[in-house]
């Protein structure tokens, strides 16, 4: 019997569990390039928002994130991110919380408390990406949630580059540095893994982010939450997106309630057939998470589950000001 305990021990021991058994031969990992289960020694966080019924269930994947899920980890239990908003909506983008004043400013922070980023090919900014947002000094403890459910072709949208870059007339009213940028996008977009634009097409997401900002979880559940949030009206108050006409600043505060860490401890005895825990229910996160929870066999468990985009990373903006 697994069993769904709350995390409250030091982050250095729930890491180095994770890291023990996050990978095994019989399954590689695959991050978020595949659709994200919760399984056996999984670490996740459980997002409550006040007035959204559902909560937004979210794996962590401290296998290729380490310092963003520690530091995520420590800013939870600390209780930082209980009752402050999601300062930015930006709709059909991301939803950006974790700002110490409601504002993206982090507050009077030394240098040396920011970290590079975490970039790798198992972790893309697909709909539900949980990612760390950079400021000119690198990451802290605002995150954001990538809120595009609108599917991409990205081969297509290389065929169309292509077009225009083997059009002398475009190519000879551009810039030089204007023509380098176009060359270097269209590179990049032919780079790209077969496996990651088959999921950009099957899920949609933000593929221009890939590669700048550390993805460090994805959301497993708590999608009409998401939802409900891209919808909200918004108006002018949030420097990074002022500078761009983007009003991003929801009208009424969108407060996070709570946030809880939580990890799925092994059977103590031994079985050839591993349970799988797949989108972890309102009710299943809603239980005392002290006491053994049951989950369902493999047999019940429930299925749950255009021209370049010159949008700006998601930046934690005053404290890059």
């Amino acid at each position: 019997m697994n069993k769904i305990t709350k995390i409250v021990f030091a982050v250095s021991a729930a890491l180095s569990l994770a890291f023990s058994s996050g990978c095994s031969k019989e399954t590689p990992f695959m991050g978020n390039t595949v659709e994200a289960y919760l399984d056996e020694n999984d670490i996740f966080a459980v997002i409550k928002v006040k007035d959204y019924e559902e909560e937004i269930t979210v794996k962590l994947f401290p296998q290729v994130a380490p310092k963003a899920v520690k530091k995520f980890i420590e800013t939870v239990n600390l209780g930082f991110y209980d009752n402050r908003i999601f300062h930015r909506v930006v709709k059909d983008k991301l939803i950006q919380g974790g700002s110490l004043s409601g504002t993206g400013y982090d507050g009077e922070v030394s240098d040396k408390e920011y970290f590079a980023s975490e970039t790798n090919r198992y972790m893309n900014h697909y709909y539900g990406a949980v990612c760390m947002a950079k400021n000119s000094k690198g990451n802290y403890r605002q995150f954001y949630i990538v809120n595009s459910s609108e599917t991409v072709n990205i081969d297509e949208i290389a065929a169309e580059l292509k077009e225009d870059l083997d059009n002398e007339e475009i190519m000879n009213g551009l810039l030089p540095d204007d023509k380098k940028y176009y060359q270097d996008y269209y590179t990049k977009l032919n780079s790209i893994p077969a496996e990651v634009k088959e999921r950009y097409q099957q899920v949609g997401g933000i593929y221009e982010y890939d590669g700048e900002d550390t993805v460090f979880g994805q959301v497993i559940d708590g999608w009409n939450t998401l939802k409900a949030i891209n919808e909200v009206e918004t108006a002018f108050g949030n420097t990074s997106d002022d500078s761009n006409g983007i009003a991003s600043k929801p009208i009424t505060d969108i407060v996070i309630e709570s946030v809880e860490i939580l990890r799925i401890t092994p059977e103590e005895t031994t079985t050839e057939e591993k349970t799988r825990a797949t989108r972890a229910t309102k009710e299943s996160t809603a239980a005392e998470t002290t006491t053994a929870h049951e989950t369902q066999s493999t047999e019940e468990t429930q299925d749950t589950a255009q021209t370049l985009d010159t949008t700006e990373t998601p930046e934690s903006t005053d404290s890059a000001a």
